[in-house]
């Protein structure tokens, strides 16, 4: 009776071990691009062309900071350190908009958001 038991035993490591070796599901969070791109000029293009090209500074005719912000690409690609100026407190060194009041906490959540959001290309 011990011999099988310990027969039995031996045959069902092996099954137990290879249930562990699955690897779980990871969830792709990235979005269909054009999703992406609606969302920046319905949501990201309205803010900056607000507080940051109608006022002459970020423009393909005018580059403050080498930065044209009128672009998606140009956006898309400097949203880190936009975020990081747009975020620093009103009159601080960097702070953007430079000689306006601070974006409404709703026009940083939407850049923020925007800044997370990933397409497949």
């Amino acid at each position: 009776m011990k011999k099988i038991f310990n027969l039995l035993l031996l045959c069902l490591i092996p099954i137990s071990a290879c249930v562990k070796n699955i690897e779980p599901e990871i969830e792709d969070s990235t979005v269909d691009c054009s999703i992406l791109e609606t969302y920046y000029t319905d949501h990201v293009a309205p803010i900056l062309l607000a507080n940051c090209i109608n006022y002459g500074c970020h423009t393909s005719t005018n580059l403050s900071g080498q930065l044209d912000l009128s672009i998606y690409t140009s956006v898309k690609t400097r949203l880190p350190s936009i975020l990081d100026l747009v975020n620093r407190e009103q009159g601080s060194f960097g702070f953007m908009p430079m000689g306006k009041p601070k974006l409404s906490d709703a026009n940083l959540d939407s850049l923020y958001s925007f800044s997370q959001m990933e397409c497949d290309e």
